[in-house]
């Protein structure tokens, strides 16, 4: 009984952040679509973050799933003028101080992804996450050209994926030369270990593990392999189940 008194009292409190939600955001003009397919289980409730982007109308749609878990101090920053879009799929979780950019792009995660305290997520393009994938904390992904990254994956503590840079030559400021963006792609079951920095245009395969430390800039690296170092490289074929070697190119 107490148990349905709570769940009723949390449904009516994430009603009312809908309506402030939307109230806030349509001043600003972006119009607010939720497609819920529950109510989620929120430790605190969100806080929203506008942003002033660029001038015209926005839109903002926001999918939940069954059973989503959203952790403490959850920062949702949307931009204006923008269209965004956040899915959240069954029994996925955000745990405690994550933030959530929504800059003009859609992140999308899919059932029982796991987001662990202080995550940063942001997006100008399609940041997808597949299931039963962990991003551990302190983990950062920034999809300018596109972050995906395939099911049942690992992102190591404090590691970043970051898919644009700006060029750097000569003497000109660093931040007024142009900005280059290129997809990151990881593959299914691809472990990324703590301290990891992948820069754009990776391409992983599948059943890879990258050593801590590693920084990938770019390129293309073997399902199936131990990839390490700086700049990285594929060290070795990882053993499969069956105890042989996993077959890969390189």
């Amino acid at each position: 009984m107490l148990y349905l008194v709570r769940r009723r009292l949390a449904a009516a409190r994430f009603a009312l952040w809908r309506r402030v939600v939307t109230a806030r955001l349509g001043r600003l003009g972006v119009e607010v679509r939720w497609e819920l397919a529950g109510t989620p289980h929120c430790w605190t409730l969100p806080r929203l973050e506008p942003v002033i982007g660029p001038p015209g109308p926005g839109r903002l749609t926001i999918r939940l799933g069954r059973d989503v878990k959203l952790g403490r101090e959850l920062i949702l920053e949307v931009w204006t003028g923008t269209e965004n879009l956040l899915e959240i799929d069954d029994r996925s979780t955000f745990e405690a101080f994550c933030r959530v950019q929504l800059q003009g792009g859609t992140i999308r995660l899919a059932h029982d992804v796991h987001v662990r305290d202080l995550a940063l997520l942001k997006t100008k393009s399609v940041l997808e996450v597949g299931e039963w994938t962990v991003l551990s904390r302190g983990v950062h992904l920034h999809a300018t050209a596109g972050v995906h990254i395939g099911a049942h994956g690992a992102i190591g503590e404090r590691s970043s994926l970051i898919d644009s840079d700006h060029t750097v030559g000569g003497s000109e400021p660093v931040l007024r030369r142009p900005l280059k963006a290129e997809p990151i792609v990881l593959g299914r079951n691809v472990a990324v270990s703590a301290n990891c920095v992948l820069l754009r245009g990776t391409r992983v395969g599948e059943n890879a593990v990258i050593a801590a430390g590693a920084v990938l800039n770019g390129g293309e690296y073997p399902a199936g392999w131990l990839v390490a170092g700086l700049p990285a490289h594929a060290l070795r074929a990882l053993e499969s189940g069956n105890g042989e070697a996993a077959e890969a190119s390189h």
